[in-house]
């Protein structure tokens, strides 16, 4: 998260350097943030131009996970180019700007939000794999809504929670946020808590997913590759069903190991810096360079997925060309009649 003890604006006195900082922040985010809505938009519609993406339970996780990360996109632009101007604030709506706005609480949030439904995707691959008759029979469209208007609201409800009563108008008419605790103790704690809520919580059940996914599809593979092969033409045509299902079940489960990873790779560093200063193991200086790539990496989260979907997943590969017009390869149409698998497991 970022922390800044107030956001009254550039001092008159700044040095030229943290100028040139500022302004090169801002334009990595706006280029981040462009980047995330155009990639997020563009995944949002293939999706829903190909009929048999959008009827998919996963995919449909994979929509709402584009719509929360174009959501990031968008508030990321938007906090960026509306700042604190520096004048003096007074009254309810300013007191509302200081603690709404410029807290970011709307993009934090969101993020938030974001980790949060890459978890309900992967719990619902989970039951898909290791849970297929509970699946089949009882994780209805309906309960896959739930979970993803869950989602969005743990993000914002949660930062509200802490970011709104730490911010305010002083005395002087400028605003600080992060910084109004009872006491060092009490930010101490919510720093921690923070670190669990949105990072590790969420990567543990990651974690749990996937090593229990593994260890049910390695006792499903491990008996079948010690079978010899059947080259009959009834045989082959009994297998090619089963064995592309697989081949998209396995594509899916790739490309979310890919995301999972990119939300490690993005978040590690920032929630560790974030973690190892409130627990008083390092004197963390939120001005420096390391601290701003920490928070730049969190950011480019958010425009990750559309390329691990372009570059992984074959049903996503397939509806662009479709989308396009693109004339579809040989290895392609073999992979057409699977597409609809995890519609019902």
């Amino acid at each position: 998260m970022t922390m800044e003890s107030s956001t009254s604006g550039l001092p008159q006195n700044e040095a030229p350097n943290q100028i040139i900082t500022d302004w090169t922040l801002k334009y990595i985010y706006f280029v981040i943030g462009s980047i995330g809505m155009t990639g997020n938009i563009f995944v949002i519609v293939v999706i829903l131009s190909y009929k048999k993406m959008k009827n998919s339970l996963t995919n449909l996780f994979i929509l709402n996970q584009s719509f929360g990360d174009a959501t990031v996109a968008l508030f990321l632009l938007l906090t960026t180019g509306i700042e604190d101007d520096g004048s003096l604030k007074e009254g309810l709506q300013d007191e509302l700007f200081c603690r709404l706005w410029l807290t970011k609480m709307p993009l934090w949030g969101m993020l938030v939000s974001s980790t949060y439904n890459l978890t309900a995707l992967t719990f619902e691959r989970y039951t898909a794999v290791v849970h297929p008759i509970w699946h089949k029979n009882n994780f209805t469209k309906g309960k896959a809504f739930i979970l993803m208007t869950l989602s969005w609201m743990v993000g914002p409800a949660f930062n509200m929670a802490y970011m709104t009563p730490t911010a305010g108008i002083q005395q002087d008419g400028s605003c600080t946020v992060y910084s109004l605790y009872p006491n060092t103790e009490s930010q101490t704690a919510v720093g921690i808590i923070t670190v669990i809520v949105q990072y590790i919580f969420p990567l543990m059940l990651l974690a749990f997913y996937y090593i229990r996914m593994w260890r049910v599809l390695r006792r499903k593979v491990s008996p079948i590759s010690d079978k010899p092969e059947v080259n009959t033409v009834s045989g082959g045509a009994r297998k090619k069903k089963p064995d592309s299902m697989a081949r998209a079940r396995s594509n899916i489960i790739k490309t979310l190991i890919l995301v999972t990873v990119s939300f490690i790779l993005c978040w590690t560093w920032n929630q560790v810096f974030y973690l190892l200063f409130n627990m008083g193991l390092i004197n963390a200086d939120f001005t420096s360079t390391f601290y701003h790539f920490t928070v730049v990496m969190v950011f480019c989260n958010c425009c990750m997925n559309p390329f691990i979907y372009m570059a992984k997943y074959e049903q996503f590969q397939r509806a662009t060309k479709s989308l396009l017009r693109i004339k579809s390869t040989p290895s392609d149409s073999g992979f057409n009649h699977t597409v609809t698998e995890n519609k019902s497991t």
